[in-house]
């Protein structure tokens, strides 16, 4: 059974509100490390799909969360946590870019709680490319998942990671940035691939070890 990670040491996400048809957002302080007690809300919720927008195609449809094991992660190139965090992903999609049955889903975020689509576009892709890491990179410019998330699985802090299962549960949650998440993720990564149908499991990924 895998369990909610403790919050350490992240931004908190701004609060949304819906006034008629706005979205409002209001910033929050700086988060320090969280109450090491309890698991995560989120844990054994479904995840629905999510209105995100690929900065790399278009076209893409929204990705889907069932039949796959997945991270979705929400983080900002303006969120000094997600900035040290984020290398480790890549790493992890990396190693797991030939197992058809993992995702990586990182959403990159604006501070605000709408993006405006090339603006945010711009702004990550310059930063991928300038720490060169390649990972698949999403967009909420209507600010809608992160509301949807917030709701559902109680998304409150940037970088917020979320462990998917192939039945699209969540089995676990990190919450901020500490050194060992790399470790932690690869080694909850390989548990969760072996809940793949058999057809749909390789072999690799023993290579996220």
């Amino acid at each position: 059974m895998f369990f909610a990670m403790i919050p350490r040491v992240g931004i908190p996400l701004p609060g949304f509100v819906l006034l008629g048809a706005t979205l409002l957002c209001a910033i929050l302080p700086c988060a320090g490390c969280g109450d090491p007690s309890g698991g995560h809300p989120a844990i054994g919720r479904v995840v629905g799909n999510l209105p995100l927008v690929s900065l790399s195609d278009a076209s893409q449809p929204p990705p889907t969360f069932t039949g796959k094991v997945t991270l979705l992660n929400f983080w900002g190139t303006w969120c000094g946590p997600c900035r040290r965090e984020l290398p480790g992903m890549a790493r992890i999609a990396g190693r797991l870019a030939t197992e058809p049955g993992f995702q990586l889903v990182a959403v990159s975020c604006g501070a605000g709680g709408r993006d405006e689509i090339t603006e945010i576009t711009d702004i990550t892709q310059s930063f991928l490319a300038e720490q060169k890491l390649t990972i698949a990179a999403w967009a909420d410019p209507s600010g809608m998942a992160r509301l949807i998330a917030g709701e559902l699985l109680g998304f409150s802090a940037y970088p917020t990671t979320y462990l998917i299962g192939p039945d699209a549960r969540v089995l676990a949650v990190w919450i901020g940035y500490r050194s060992r998440d790399e470790a932690d993720m690869a080694r909850a990564l390989v548990a969760a691939l072996k809940l793949l149908p058999a057809a749909g499991a390789a072999p690799g990924p023993a290579a996220a070890r």
